[in-house]
């Protein structure tokens, strides 16, 4: 990746360089927390090779989502309607030609970009499953991540949904993210917040902590440091949202308290209420930001 710059101490913030503490034991991993720009990490991080197979797998988007996702397929129709109403709140900020998502799995987020009418959409994934899935519904994919296309590309958009928290060295992959944007670009990132209340209510059991996969954990306080210093505005943060069944939303609150989750889920059977579709908030956030193009602003990011 391009932009890299020399790494700071383990025990120091990749991000502010601040002091770093541990606040989960994890068993074979920690997560530490650096209280000054409220930015997670799992330690040890693990290598490319080890995330490159994980995410190579062809289990990773139906093998329980202790890793990557239960079944991605049969949620699929909910993941449609989450991520349109996702591109909506985008479109607000302007309207896109062409839009790159990074992570694009099976590529219904670009499905649904097409229909509410960008004209070319694009998608990089590390799981060739996931690709030949996107490339099926008439997209265009590869595999790989965004280095995999060339710099010369600009997008009007860049889309990464639940992928920050992957990226094991955030300031080169936000550089080679600000290469393929348009100057009035826009980016939008969802991300698990480790300062929601859904976080601090959790603990350890935070749904969200899942090793060795998320190894970075953003709150709005640092990924708007992030973004000041690779050169990015922020526009919007907000609390993020989604789609589910009944029945998955009980799936994951039986992991916080297991008895009231299954008397819940009783009556819920009893009712046949378990296909149905509600929104909830899912303890992450939305945000959009644009690229610094001024020469004031390209100062201040200096600064």
């Amino acid at each position: 990746m391009v932009g890299s710059r020399p790494s700071p101490p383990d025990d120091a913030c990749v991000l502010c360089g601040g002091a770093q503490r541990a606040r989960y034991d994890l068993g074979s991993h920690r997560l530490l927390y650096c209280s000054r720009c409220q930015l997670g990490q799992l330690s040890p991080l693990p290598t490319d090779a080890e995330l490159a197979a994980l995410y190579a797998s062809p289990a990773y988007f139906s093998g329980g989502d202790a890793v990557g996702y239960a079944d991605y397929v049969a949620d699929a129709p909910q993941h449609a309607r989450s991520f349109r109403a996702r591109l909506e709140r985008l479109l607000r900020h302007g309207p896109i030609g062409d839009l790159l998502e990074i992570g694009c799995g099976p590529g219904l987020f670009l499905a649904e970009a097409r229909r509410l009418g960008v004209t070319r959409v694009v998608g990089v994934d590390p799981n060739p499953w996931a690709v030949e899935q996107a490339c099926a519904r008439g997209v265009e994919a590869h595999v790989g991540s965004v280095e995999t296309l060339d710099p010369s590309r600009r997008f009007d958009a860049v889309v990464m949904l639940d992928v920050l928290e992957h990226v094991v060295a955030p300031l080169p992959f936000f550089a080679a993210v600000r290469a393929r944007l348009q100057p009035d670009g826009r980016l939008l990132v969802m991300t698990p917040n480790i300062r929601s209340l859904l976080a601090r209510l959790s603990g350890r059991r935070w749904v969200s902590l899942k090793t060795p996969e998320h190894v970075r954990y953003y709150s709005p306080r640092s990924i708007r440091a992030l973004l000041d210093v690779t050169g990015f505005d922020v526009l919007a943060i907000h609390a993020a949202g989604q789609y589910v069944t009944v029945a998955f939303f009980l799936a994951r609150l039986e992991r916080l308290v297991p008895r009231s989750a299954r008397v819940l889920r009783r009556i819920v059977d009893a009712l046949a209420l378990g296909g149905r579709v509600v929104f909830l908030t899912n303890g992450s956030i939305d945000v959009v930001a644009r690229p610094v193009t001024s020469a004031v602003d390209s100062a201040r990011t200096r600064r």
